[in-house]
């Protein structure tokens, strides 16, 4: 019988254990959870500052099997927290302590995708006008804040993990270049901030939780 080595250890696990399959970085979908009431809300906004711009279309309307077709890459925030140094001055060779100044808001870290322009523009149709109705009514308006969801599947389109993304908003809509020359597809960038973001809950984790594998709520408590 072969000795067991690193080699074979590293081999059997991924190639026979679910958890060490490697994923498929394209298989994921975007959706936004915007609705006529947030179309509405831009539009009374724009009309309101004498802005001739107008959401004309939702991304409900690019989206097929919950996913926007347009959407061509997303960039998940990261997790950041800032940290202090504290101690007394002049303390010599001594090691100054460290504390938590605060987790880093969703306005430093933040959720960007990117669009690929087509005929009907959903930049031009809708994220632009949503940025300058933020800018006009501000974030006490709730009608201008929606939900956005990333899911990401595994090889079998089953769902792997994902994240939500609660009261997000536009906060940067990037500029683009037009030229003579050959060139890609056009690629528009929009970025969000967002209230607080979660994972997706998954019927493998209701399972392993129900079966104790991780503390639930009350494990915590």
């Amino acid at each position: 019988m072969a000795e067991q080595g690193p080699v074979s250890d590293f081999l059997g696990a991924f190639s026979t254990d679910s958890k060490f399959l490697l994923s498929q970085p394209f298989l994921w979908k975007v959706s936004i959870g915007a609705e006529n009431a947030l179309a509405e809300a831009v539009n009374t906004a724009c009309h309101k500052a004498g802005e001739d711009w107008r959401a004309m279309s939702l991304p409900d309307e690019y989206t097929k099997n919950g996913s926007i077709l347009v959407a061509q890459e997303v960039s998940i925030p990261g997790e950041q927290t800032s940290f202090g140094e504290y101690g007394q001055e002049n303390r010599g060779g001594f090691l100054p302590g460290y504390g938590v100044t605060q987790r880093e808001s969703f306005l430093t870290r933040q959720l960007s995708i990117n669009f690929f322009e087509t005929k009907v523009d959903i930049e031009h149709t809708f994220f632009r006008p949503w940025m300058i109705a933020i800018a006009i009514d501000g974030l006490v308006n709730p009608e201008l804040k929606c939900s956005i969801v990333v899911t990401q599947y595994d090889n079998q389109m089953q769902k792997r993990k994902g994240f939500i993304f609660d009261d997000a908003f536009p906060t940067i809509c990037e500029p683009y270049t037009l030229s003579y020359g050959d060139g890609e597809f056009t690629v528009k960038s929009v970025t969000f901030g967002c209230r607080n973001y979660r994972p997706i809950k998954l019927v493998d984790d209701i399972a392993m939780n129900t079966r104790g594998g991780f503390p639930g709520i009350a494990g915590l408590a």
